[in-house]
């Protein structure tokens, strides 16, 4: 029996076992497999560069549950994680799920212990019922919300002090698991607000034309995104991690298959021409 006749009758347990290990290494230890930055990702973070630690101030509406996994959790965590690195003070707000207040207090579990500081650093404002039209009278009077989510009036609030209307952020981000046409209608074309959107990977090609636009002046869409940022920062996290397993595990189908089919057509040819008798 030669080597493409060993090939056709491989345990099947070989193949499971490796693809287990292809996925899990990477998990356990990021490979960093090299990765094309796409325009959309990269003019995020070129806004956040551009930023002055000294006056700026953000604007993060996390609006996303935790049924959404890690292809709606990954990309906001990367960029407050950049704008924490920058020192931007930022603030954190929820108008689409009551979950919001608390994916955003899992963002920022540890940063008090690293000497960001609460309420003069980034604050967490909590849910805002109301929808559309919620985000529309916050962007009018931002004073609408008179406490954040630990009960701390917000007018006694360093990082809220100065900001009236929406237009005194210096850059708003929606993190959500639809897409931005509120925000679009409410904010973005009546009052001119720079705005980007970080969404789930299905509701990419619905969101598109508005980066094209150039009514989002970045879009983050799902996992690869995330990764996608992990990698400008240098900063390998879990994106990277599962982006490193998917390509692996992709890479090792796409060599059984072609394995498979040289070993198949080996074979018969090798059949067809009486070779292979007992």
């Amino acid at each position: 029996m030669n080597w493409f006749q060993k090939l056709q009758k491989v345990d099947s347990r070989v193949i499971y076992y490796l693809m287990l290990a292809v996925t899990i290494i990477p998990l356990l230890r990021p490979i960093g497999i090299p990765m094309k930055v796409s325009p959309m990702v990269r003019a995020v973070y070129d806004i956040i560069e551009s930023l002055d630690p000294a006056k700026d101030v953000v604007l993060v509406s996390i609006d996303y549950s935790p049924g959404a996994g890690l292809d709606a959790d990954v990309s906001p965590r990367v960029v407050i994680d950049h704008l924490v690195q920058r020192g931007i003070k930022w603030v954190g707000i929820s108008f689409d799920t009551t979950d919001g207040p608390m994916m955003c207090n899992r963002i920022i579990a540890g940063f008090e212990e690293k000497g960001y500081e609460y309420g003069k650093d980034f604050v967490n404002l909590g849910y805002v019922a109301g929808g559309e039209n919620a985000i529309r009278q916050f962007a009018l009077d931002c004073t609408i919300v008179t406490q954040d989510i630990r009960g701390n009036a917000t007018s006694s609030l360093p990082v809220m002090q100065g900001i009236k209307t929406i237009k005194d952020f210096a850059f708003v981000l929606q993190f959500s698991m639809s897409t931005p046409e509120a925000w679009i209608r409410q904010v973005v074309d009546p009052m001119g607000v720079k705005f980007a959107l970080g969404t789930v990977t299905v509701s990419v090609p619905s969101v598109v034309p508005y980066y094209n636009s150039g009514q989002l002046k970045g879009l983050m869409g799902g996992l690869s995104s995330g990764a996608q940022y992990e990698h400008l920062l240098n900063q390998p996290g879990r994106g990277l991690a599962m982006m490193d397993a998917q390509s692996m595990s992709h890479l090792l189908i796409i060599i059984f298959i072609v394995l498979g089919n040289i070993g198949y057509f080996m074979t018969r040819e090798k059949k067809s021409s009486g070779g292979y008798k007992n």
